[in-house]
C-alpha cells in the first residue's frame, strides 16, 4: 500500500472484518470531523482502487464488497492476524481456566508470536482508529499476563524475568505484571531483587498518581518478607494475593478452584487491626491449626468486624483451594430479619452444585447434606453478621479441613473457637489514619487538631470516622474544622454522620436483641436520659423502677446486643454515639411525664447517697431532654 489513504481505509475495514462498516463511519475515520465535500466520492474511488490491489495480490479475489450503505471486507481467520489472535486467545484462556497450563502456554505463546510491532504501525491514526488501537494493545497486554501466569505455573520462572522486566518498564502502573516479576525473582532465589521490585512499583505509583500499591501487591510483599511457603514454585501466582480478580485476570487461579469463590471484594482502605490480622493469619496458615479452624470476631455496631473478616479471608484464601462460601446472615441488618439456617444451607448447597435443592428444605437434612459435601474438602466459609450461636451452628461444615470465620455483635461463647477477636474502637492514631484514608491525607495534614477533634466526636467508631472522611471527600471546599464544628452539637451529630448508603443511626437501630426483650428496650431508652457514659445495675434498676433481677436481665441483653459494654463486675459503659441514639429514642417514644419520672427517681437515688459522683446525671440535660 503506497498511498496513506489506502492504508487507512484497509485498516478501518480490517478492524471490523466480515462486518459492514457504514460509509459515514469510514469517512469520519479517514478525514475526521471536517471531511471535504468530495469525501464520499473519494471514498468510492479508494474502495475501487483497493479492490483492484487486493485482487492482484490474491488471484482475482477482491475481498471488499458493497453492502447497503457501507462496505465489508471478507477474510478467513488464517488470513488476518487479529482474527487468529482472538481465536488463539479464547482457546488459551479456556485451557488456563480448566487447569491445562501446558496447552494454555503453547496456545497463548502462538497468539503473542503474531505481534511483530505496534498496533497499526505505519498508519496515521484518527480518533476512532486510535481507540481501536488502544483496545488491541490492552488485549495484547492481558494475553501477555496470562502467558506469564502459565509459564510461572510450569516452573519456568527464570525465563520470564527478562520479558517481565521489559513489560513493567513499558507499563509501570500494571500491578499484575509486578506481582509476576516479584514472584519470578523470589522463586529464582533473588529475594532482594523481588523486594526492590516492590519498592520500584511503590515509587512509580506514589510519584505518578499519589497512591500506594494495592492489597494484592502488599500481601505478596509481606509473604516474601516472611518467606511464606505458599510462594514456592508449585503455587499459582494468581492465588498468591487472594484471587481478587480471578475471573478476568487471574485465569489460572480460577482454574485452581474447583468450587465457589464468593468472597466480597477486598478493595478499599484497611487501617489498624494489624496485630489481630497477623496473629490470626499465623494460626490459619500453621500446619497444626490451619484448615479446620473457627474464627469468631465480635464487637459493637460499626467497629469494623466485616472489614477485618474479608481482609483475613483474602489473606489466607490460597490455603483453601476447594472454594469459598460467603453469606451475610443479617443478624443485625436494618429492616431485615435474620436469615433462617435452612435458607442459608439451601443457598450454600446450590453453590456447591447439589441438584434438587429448593428454597424450602428441612434444616437437619440440609445440615447433614452440607456436612457430607464439605467433608474432606478444604473450604473457607465466611458467615458475616450472625445473630447468635443458634443461627450459626447448623452452618458449620463437616470434617476438620475447612475453616469458618464468623462475625457477630454477640460473643458466640457456646461455639468452640480457635481464635476469638473482641474488637473495640481503635486508638486515636488509627482513627485519624482511617479518616485520612477516606478524606485524603492532605485534609488531615492541613489541620491535625481539627482531625483529632473529628475522630473524638465520632467516638473513634470506624463507621462514623469513615462517614466523616467520606463527607470531607465529597465536599472538597470544606475544612476539617468546619466538619468538626458541625459535629460538635450533640443534638444534630447523628444527622451529620450519614452519607450515601452509610448511616450510624441506621446501624445502631438494628438491634434484634431489643426486639426480643421489651425490658431491655425500655432500659436502653431510659439510659439515654443520663448525660454519662458509665452506669451500674442499681442505677439501671432505679431508672426503670423495677427490681435488681429484672435490671440485671435487661443489662445482660444490652451487653449481648453490644449496646453496652461490661467493663467491671457491676459496671457498664455506653458509647457516646449509642447514648445519643438512645436519647433520641427516649424523646421520640417516651411521654414527657415518663421522662420526668425517671429523672426524679435518679435524683432521689442520688440524694439518698447511693449514687457515686462518677455516675451523677446532669440534671439540666435530663430536664431538657
Amino acid at each position: 500500500m503506497k498511498r496513506a489513504k489506502h492504508r487507512h481505509l484497509l485498516a478501518a475495514l480490517l478492524l471490523q472484518p466480515n462486518t459492514t462498516v457504514a460509509a459515514s463511519l469510514l469517512i469520519d475515520q479517514m478525514w475526521g470531523e471536517r471531511p471535504p465535500q468530495s469525501a464520499r466520492n473519494n471514498l468510492k474511488t479508494y474502495v475501487w482502487q483497493l479492490r483492484r490491489m487486493l485482487a492482484t495480490l490474491d488471484h482475482g479475489r477482491a475481498h471488499i464488497e458493497t453492502s447497503g450503505n457501507g462496505y465489508r471486507i471478507t477474510v478467513r481467520p488464517d488470513e488476518l492476524d487479529t482474527l487468529l489472535f482472538q481465536e488463539l486467545t479464547q482457546r488459551g484462556g479456556q485451557a488456563l481456566r480448566r487447569g491445562d497450563v501446558a496447552l494454555a502456554e503453547t496456545t497463548l505463546g502462538r497468539a503473542m508470536d503474531l505481534w511483530r510491532g505496534e498496533v497499526l504501525q505505519g498508519v496515521t491514526l484518527s480518533g476512532p482508529l486510535s481507540a481501536w488501537a488502544v483496545t488491541l494493545a490492552e488485549d495484547r497486554l492481558e494475553v501477555l499476563e496470562d502467558l506469564m501466569e502459565a509459564r510461572l505455573a510450569l516452573g519456568r520462572h527464570s525465563e520470564v524475568i527478562g520479558p517481565l522486566r521489559r513489560a513493567v518498564h513499558e507499563h509501570p502502573l500494571r500491578e499484575r505484571l509486578w506481582i509476576q516479576l516479584m514472584t519470578a525473582l523470589y522463586r529464582d532465589g533473588r529475594t532482594g531483587e523481588a523486594l526492590q521490585a516492590y519498592q520500584s512499583l511503590r515509587l512509580h505509583l506514589v510519584s505518578e498518581i499519589g497512591a500506594e500499591p494495592g492489597p494484592a501487591v502488599r500481601h505478596l510483599h509481606q509473604r516474601i518478607l516472611a518467606a511464606d511457603p505458599v510462594l514456592d514454585a508449585n503455587a499459582p501466582t494468581a492465588c498468591l494475593h487472594g484471587c481478587e480478580d480471578a475471573s478476568a485476570r487471574g485465569a489460572w487461579c480460577a482454574a485452581a478452584h474447583t468450587g465457589p469463590a464468593e468472597l466480597p471484594s477486598d478493595a478499599g482502605a484497611f487501617v489498624g487491626r494489624e496485630a489481630e490480622l497477623a496473629r490470626t493469619i499465623t494460626v490459619l496458615t500453621h500446619r497444626g491449626t490451619g484448615p479446620g479452624s473457627f474464627v469468631a470476631i465480635d464487637g459493637p455496631a460499626g467497629v469494623g468486624k466485616s472489614r477485618l473478616a474479608v481482609r483475613l479471608a483474602h489473606a489466607v484464601v490460597s490455603s483453601y483451594p476447594d472454594g469459598q462460601l460467603y453469606m451475610n446472615l443479617h443478624g443485625a441488618t436494618p429492616g431485615l430479619v435474620p436469615l433462617a439456617p435452612g435458607e442459608v444451607l439451601a443457598r450454600f448447597l446450590r453453590s456447591l452444585h447439589v441438584p434438587g435443592v429448593s428454597g424450602r428444605i428441612d434444616v437437619d437434612e440440609a445440615a447433614a447434606l452440607f456436612r457430607t459435601r464439605t467433608a474432606g474438602r478444604r473450604m473457607l466459609i465466611v458467615l458475616d453478621n450472625a445473630a447468635d450461636a443458634r443461627q450459626v451452628r447448623p452452618l458449620l461444615p463437616g470434617g476438620s479441613t475447612s475453616t469458618v470465620i464468623v462475625t457477630s455483635r454477640a460473643r458466640l461463647t457456646t461455639l468452640d473457637a480457635t481464635v476469638r477477636l473482641h474488637l473495640d474502637t481503635p486508638g486515636e492514631r488509627d482513627a485519624i489514619a482511617l479518616l485520612a484514608a477516606f478524606a485524603g491525607p492532605e485534609r488531615v495534614e492541613d489541620d491535625p487538631q481539627a482531625a483529632s477533634r473529628i475522630v473524638e466526636l465520632c467516638g473513634r467508631l470506624p463507621l462514623a470516622v469513615r462517614i466523616a472522611g467520606a463527607r470531607l471527600a465529597a465536599h472538597p471546599h470544606w475544612t476539617a474544622a468546619r466538619l468538626a464544628s458541625r459535629l460538635a452539637s450533640a443534638e444534630s451529630r447523628l444527622d451529620e454522620l450519614a452519607h450515601g448508603d452509610l448511616c450510624v443511626r441506621t446501624s445502631l437501630a438494628a438491634g434484634h436483641e431489643l426486639d426480643r426483650h421489651p425490658e431491655a428496650a425500655e432500659l436502653f431508652t431510659l439510659l439515654g436520659l443520663l448525660d454519662i457514659a458509665d452506669v451500674t445495675a442499681p442505677v439501671a434498676a432505679t431508672l426503670t423502677g423495677r427490681g435488681p433481677d429484672d435490671a440485671h436481665r435487661a443489662l445482660d441483653a444490652l451487653v449481648r446486643a453490644r449496646l453496652l459494654e461490661c467493663h467491671a463486675a457491676d459496671g457498664y459503659r455506653m458509647h457516646d454515639l449509642v447514648r445519643l441514639f438512645a436519647r433520641e429514642r427516649a424523646v421520640r417514644t417516651l411521654p414527657e411525664s415518663d421522662r420526668a419520672a425517671a429523672v426524679r427517681r435518679a435524683v432521689h437515688f442520688r440524694l439518698a447517697g447511693s449514687l457515686g459522683a462518677t455516675v451523677l446525671p446532669s440534671l439540666s440535660a435530663l430536664i431538657g431532654a
